[in-house]
């Protein structure tokens, strides 16, 4: 064993340029030469959201003092999200065929796809070659794509863009359209109950011939306190001449025949409003005054619920309107001149160091292994 360790040990010394210069040698030919270039398009977004109210906003004091309102940021993230899901790539890979130029010969063997790749392989692919990030201050999107010629990256980023403000705008609008739907199908059911009130109303009015049963009810009782009011006077008058005439004097008689014709009247008019005058009448005054009062309340309360519902759609209307939110592009997607991976000079200064470091790991290895 130690004697094998010490042949080991014996040909990395000797062989120490080869060791170290050969894989960097051998990488710095597949950056330079064979890899492929990748490409990075990046835009700028943020969720906008049309608030037309001027009421005080406790958020505004957060954003002065450097703090990020929670709904913006909640807005950003969750298209941080959308735009980093399976059903992005799979909408992706629907339009632009994002699938097939990740395999396409433009990437070297090492760079592209693998033809026998897995769903979850592709997701974490396509993850690897996009870069999401938002600002905590300010809320704003940075969306960077790579891909393997610099018009696709665009196109990339591009598709993403649209699909990304979509999304936001239908969560948020389909909500609001939902609720404002909501509002119209209740405020459609108190406008046909307020149309009800009035037909049957029409109907009572047209059914029994009069305008306002209330109004006539009113008459017929004026005059039936009218003519009591004439009675009585009659009654007392006639009690007066009665102690000065006998009851067979004409005076007294005419005075008694007119008393009974107001009696009669009286009770006429009193059986007007209790009863109906003939067969081919339904309802009594009083009976037409207490089922037309119903069907006024009935009317009033229409009223006021059409009256409340108007002005809760319109509260809708102006909600709907606050929830609209979009995504407004800050930076179009741009379209790079040159390529942004690899990063040569990088790759091989970390790769050489990574060598030396492996390089030396070894030799401690080796050398703490013979002491013991």
């Amino acid at each position: 064993m130690e004697k094998s360790l010490t042949q080991f040990n014996a040909l990395l010394k000797k062989n120490k340029t080869l060791v170290l210069v050969l894989p960097w040698l051998l990488y710095a030919f597949y950056l330079i030469v064979w890899a492929a270039p990748q490409y990075e398009s990046q835009s700028q977004l943020i969720v906008k959201s049309s608030d037309g109210s001027s009421s005080f906003d406790p958020s505004s004091l957060l954003l002065a003092a450097g703090v990020p309102s929670s709904g913006s940021g909640a807005e950003s993230q969750l298209v941080e999200a959308y735009i980093q899901s399976v059903d992005m790539i799979n909408y992706l890979d629907e339009t632009i065929a994002l699938r097939e130029h990740y395999m396409s010969d433009e990437a070297d063997i090492f760079s592209a796809l693998s033809s026998s790749h897995k769903q979850e392989d592709f997701h974490k692919f396509y993850q690897d070659h996009i870069e999401v990030s938002v600002d905590s201050t300010s809320s704003v999107i940075t969306l960077r794509t790579r891909a393997f010629n610099p018009e696709y990256a665009q196109r990339i980023n591009q598709t993403i863009v649209s699909k990304a403000e979509e999304f936001i705008n239908n969560i948020n609008n389909n909500l609001a359209k939902s609720k404002l739907t909501f509002a119209k199908g209740e405020h459609e059911i108190v406008e046909q109950k307020l149309q009800k009130a009035k037909t049957e109303i029409l109907g009572f009015q047209s059914k029994y011939n009069v305008l306002d049963p209330t109004a006539e009810g009113a008459a017929y009782q004026q005059i039936a306190f009218s003519l009591e009011a004439t009675l009585a006077q009659k009654k007392a008058e006639l009690s007066t001449i009665s102690t000065m005439m006998s009851d067979a004097a004409p005076e007294v008689i005419n005075m008694k025949r007119e008393i009974a014709a107001l009696q009669k009247e009286v009770e006429k008019q009193k059986e007007r409003l209790s009863t109906a005058e003939d067969e081919s009448e339904a309802l009594s005054v009083s009976a037409l005054m207490a089922q037309y009062s119903n069907l006024q309340v009935q009317l009033q309360l229409a009223i006021q619920a059409y009256s409340s519902s108007l002005i809760t759609l319109e509260n809708a209307r102006v909600e709907a309107y606050q929830k609209l939110q979009h995504l407004v592009t800050i930076e179009s997607s741009t379209l790079p001149d040159d390529n942004a991976y690899p990063t040569v000079i990088y790759n091989l200064v970390l790769f050489g160091v990574l060598l030396l470091l492996t390089y030396g790991i070894v030799r401690i290895v080796i050398a703490t292994i013979r002491e013991l």
